[in-house]
Formats: structure tokens, sequence, C-alpha cells
């Protein structure tokens, strides 16, 4: 009997793909011996090579947002010679539904999306926001959420050469300020760096991500235990980073989702963003949710519609620190 060949279109965010692990996770279970291909965006390759289900992993030469319509028919063409029984679409985009059509895969199986009709061939009702994004992924195969299908990075990561390499002691907080999706989900600035003064010599303080505009402020950190990564690691060395820390504070990120992946305490700030969408998917005992139910919140917005950020501000220093205390004594 030939194995069955999968071909799996990934999110195109950090965060999204590896809470996807857990629907590929679930897919591997129900199909033993089948061969499972990830199709990814180049820059998300320092993850996805860690995705021990996966056989094969795809890489995307596409721009977020571009249409590369050339490029997707020559990718479709020859991803023919390859086969595959059943694509699984986990982006909502109609450009992401071309590769697959033009690869000639017999059952496409998503969303409707950006009114996909024909592109997608078995379209599957959406569930309800609330009920979170690895069940939305998992409803594409009937499935539920279950603790096995738990995103897990943490047996594949082995490089302790890193922290020489930059310099990090032994025993360290990470801070993750970023929050690539855009403003009314990054914790301000100046709570970042009050975070950081209150946190005990034991410790050195190391920010890691990609947006600097924190680094400006970093003078006020008073105490001289902390190093600033930001902009100044990969993908992949962000990941050994997050590995062996002993605590990450992180905005609703996709730093924060590889850090549960990789089974580290977490305490998870949300802004507009919803912890029961987007989770960590970690143990109880070792995630804190800091988050302001507000009447407005949450708005899922890039930028506060009201202007006054207070599913943010509301969240006090003190009560991070009291939550990074709680996870790590």
């Amino acid at each position: 009997m030939n194995r069955q060949r999968i071909l799996i279109i990934a999110p195109a965010w950090v965060g999204d793909l590896v809470i996807s692990l857990s629907f590929i996770n679930a897919l591997k279970k129900i199909h033993k011996d089948s061969e499972i291909d990830l199709l990814v965006n180049d820059n998300l390759l320092d993850i996805a090579k860690y995705f021990s289900d996966v056989s094969n992993v795809i890489a995307t030469h596409t721009k977020h947002g571009k249409l590369s319509l050339l490029y997707r028919i020559s990718l479709g063409l020859k991803l023919r010679k390859k086969n595959y029984h059943y694509c699984y679409i986990l982006t909502n985009s109609l450009k992401s539904s071309i590769i697959p059509f033009i690869a000639g895969i017999k059952h496409r199986i998503s969303y409707l999306g950006e009114f996909r009709y024909g592109l997608v061939n078995r379209i599957i009702r959406k569930i309800d926001r609330k009920e979170g994004m690895a069940n939305r992924y998992l409803n594409l195969i009937n499935h539920r959420y279950k603790p096995e299908f738990r995103p897990n990075l943490a047996s594949k990561i082995n490089n302790t050469n890193i922290l020489d390499k930059y310099d990090i002691k032994e025993k360290y907080i990470v801070f993750c300020p970023d929050a690539e999706y855009g403003p009314a989900k990054k914790w301000p600035i100046k709570k970042w760096i009050d975070l950081a003064n209150s946190i005990h010599d034991d410790y050195q303080v190391v920010f890691v991500g990609i947006d600097g505009s924190i680094t400006a402020s970093t003078h006020k950190i008073k105490s001289h235990n902390y190093i600033n990564l930001i902009g100044k690691t990969s993908l992949e060395d962000a990941l050994i980073i997050l590995s062996q820390s002993t605590c990450v504070v992180s905005n609703d990120s996709g730093l924060m989702h590889v850090a549960a992946a990789l089974n580290r305490p977490v305490v998870g700030i949300y802004g507009s963003s919803s912890p029961e969408y987007t989770p960590p998917l970690i143990e109880k005992d070792k995630k804190v949710i800091m988050y302001e139910d507000l009447s407005c919140s949450p708005c899922f917005k890039r930028i506060c519609p009201l202007e006054h950020m207070n599913c943010l501000e509301n969240i006090s220093v003190n009560s991070v620190r009291q939550s990074i205390s709680k996870l790590i004594q």
C-alpha cells in the first residue's frame, strides 16, 4: 500500500507556526505511516527544521502580503512530481491556496478564507475564536486540543555554546518586548525598563527580539547585569537562548509561543489579543497570564482604536514581577 503523502501550507507568523505544531502532532498520530511535508516561508526555517514529525521542509521565498503569482505557479508545478494526496492549508489568504491547486493535489482542505472557491475543494466550517487557534487548526481534521498534542521543541535543542557567544550568564531571565503584529500588543517600554530594574542581581536580564525601539531606553537600567540582544541574534540563536533560560517574560508574540514549546516558564502579557485564542500551550503551573479583561478587549487591532492602551497600561510592573517570582521560586 502506498504511503499517504500530505502537504501542509504553514502559517506565516512565528507564533502561529509554533501553535500549528499541535495540528502536525495530531495528524501524525492519525496517519502514522504518512509522509508529511511542510511548506513554510524561508524566514521561519530556523524553527520548522526542529519539527520532528515533518518529513521534508520546503522553503518558499515570498514576501509577506505579496501575491508573487508567477513564483507560486512555478513552485506548484514543481510540486506536482510529489503526487500529494492531501493538502491542509493553515492560512486564510487566496494566494496561499494557489500552490496546492497548481500542484494538482486532489484534496485541498481549509476554511473558505478569501473567497477561495475551487482553490479549496473541502471547505470546513469555521469555529468560534474563543475555542483557540490550536483548535482552529485541529478542526480541519475533526479533533480538539489535548495535552498530548502540545508543541514540544525542548528535546530538539542542544547547543550550550550560544551562551558563551553572547556572554550570557548561567541564571538569566529573557525579556521579549516585541510584538510584530503592532503596538496594541506591546507593553510600554518604560514598564520593561522598570521591570528590569526590579529584578534581583542574581539573575541576568537578556532582551531578545527584533524591534530596537527599546534600545534607546536601556541606559535607564540601573543594574549592569543585563544584556541587550535586540536585533543581534538569528531566530535559531534566540531559540537556543530561550531554551536555557530560567523564565521568559513576553508580550503575546511569536517568541512567547516558542518559549512555551521549549517548556520554559512564561509570563505572557496580553493587550489587544486574547489569551483564550492564543494562549501559551504549556502546563498551567508553568505560565502566568497578564490580561486586563476590559469592556473593549480583546479588540484584535494593531493600534488601539480608543487611543488609551489601558489593556496594557493597567498591567503593573509589580504584578509582573510577582508573577516571575511565583514561577521561579
